[in-house]
């Protein structure tokens, strides 16, 4: 069979299919996801020496019916192999059947198409870019990146329990947890969107919808933890001395930003055993500890942490607690080359010059990723029905599109367990503690 499929009768003959590589190619690789359509997908069965190009919306091709085409997608393929599950959900809408492929392994392909690098550098705004660049370039493009990634797809099957569970938790929980939040978006305030960005977003439309900026999280870090940033904007850091959060406002009444309140030290204190009292700031105890103001008790502890505990703190409660964790992890991590947290391997072949407090403080990222991970969860699944909703992460914080008559923040703070700073405000620049 040839490889363009874009007739019905065509697309019934293919046989159905175990396992495949898919590729979902939208009108725009530029565009955010949520405001492109789909115009090819590129279709390879794991067991077959070619791929498939199902076409949707193609200058060159008839158009199958996309419903038509999910359908026989999810009745005659099993596990569907992409290189992002998040931005896949976009286009199909069954997680069950999507694995991503970065969770296995993270993928790095290098590869030049200088037909397509000419229609974008030509065309770079243009909405339906793809549909115009010939289908063979997409194909051929295609078949370049399964024949890069089939190695680490194949190791999908070879997986040990613990590899299994930690690729579950990312393709499963984390995936659904950062779709969820990117699909709100920030509402704007028009006038002050153009006034900051007027120089520096040169193609807006990349992601703005409605008066709302789309968020895109990235996944595949070292650490795990997220970045967010797309055409041009770092959503994870926002500045707000040049006045760039005044650009976001609420579609609700306020903005409530919940602050994890000395959010490392406490998860810290989880992996070496140590109590902090929740109704006690976490720097009040370690300031006593050392004897210590709060403030500079919180400049010390985070040069312990992050340069290694001094001398003179290595008999102090905590900070011995660390040195013997911090020993004990490097030791495992030298004789099993690699240390496991609950959403991330880290092999001792992939970070050659890495260091025992340089390592900790990967471990420490990776778990406060993961243990967001399952509060967010929660709340997502709390606010399913409300009006109040999620609509940024940073780390240790999270802001929400708050409807004031809901008076559910009591519930929200029993959800995140940890204690938190709260902030409200009617932009995100003028957040004030409540």
């Amino acid at each position: 069979m040839f490889y363009i499929i874009e007739k019905e009768e065509q697309l019934k003959e293919l046989d159905k299919q175990k396992d495949c590589f898919i590729r979902f190619i939208s009108y725009s690789n530029n565009f955010h996801p949520a405001l492109t359509r789909l115009s090819l997908i590129y279709l390879r069965p794991l067991d077959s020496h070619k791929g498939y190009i199902l076409c949707l919306n193609h200058n060159e091709s008839l158009s199958l019916d996309q419903n038509l085409v999910f359908e026989w997608l999810n009745n005659n393929t099993k596990k569907l192999f992409v290189l992002d599950k998040k931005q896949a959900l976009y286009y199909y809408n069954k997680p069950e059947q999507l694995y991503d492929i970065n969770f296995i392994k993270q993928v790095n392909i290098d590869i030049t198409n200088t037909c397509i690098n000419y229609y974008y550098n030509k065309h770079t705004n243009l909405s339906n870019v793809n549909c115009l660049i010939p289908i063979s370039k997409h194909y051929e493009e295609s078949e370049l990146i399964y024949n890069n990634i089939v190695d680490i797809i194949n190791q999908f099957d070879l997986m040990f329990e613990e590899s299994l569970n930690i690729f579950n938790f990312n393709n499963i929980n984390a995936t659904n947890v950062f779709y969820q939040i990117e699909k709100n978006g920030l509402k704007l305030d028009k006038n002050a969107f153009i006034k900051h960005y007027s120089t520096s977003l040169i193609y807006p439309e990349f992601n703005l919808y409605r008066s709302k900026a789309l968020t895109k999280y990235n996944l595949n870090t070292l650490t795990s933890r997220p970045s967010n940033s797309f055409n041009n904007i770092n959503f994870a850091a926002l500045n707000k001395d040049t006045n760039e959060r005044e650009c976001y406002i609420p579609e609700n009444n306020l903005f409530v930003e919940l602050d994890f309140q000395g959010y490392h030290p406490r998860l810290i204190a989880e992996l070496i055993g140590f109590d902090f009292p929740k109704d006690k700031n976490t720097y009040d105890v370690l300031g006593e500890l050392l004897n210590v103001t709060k403030d500079k008790a919180k400049e010390l502890t985070f040069k312990q942490i992050y340069g290694g505990v001094w001398n003179e703190y290595q008999n102090k409660p905590f900070f011995k607690d660390i040195v013997t964790y911090v020993n004990g992890m490097w030791d495992e991590f030298q004789y099993n080359g690699r240390i496991a947290t609950k959403n991330k391997i880290f092999y001792k072949e992939e970070l050659p010059n890495i260091t025992p407090y340089k390592l900790f403080n990967y471990i420490i990222q990776s778990k406060e990723t993961s243990t967001n991970v399952e509060l967010l969860e929660e709340l997502l699944y709390y606010l399913k029905d409300k009006n109040t909703k999620i609509v940024l992460y940073t780390y240790d914080a999270i802001l929400l599109d708050y409807d004031k008559n809901e008076k559910i923040l009591q519930d929200i703070i029993k959800i995140l367990k940890y204690p938190v700073n709260i902030k409200k405000g009617t932009t995100y620049n003028n957040l004030t503690t409540i």
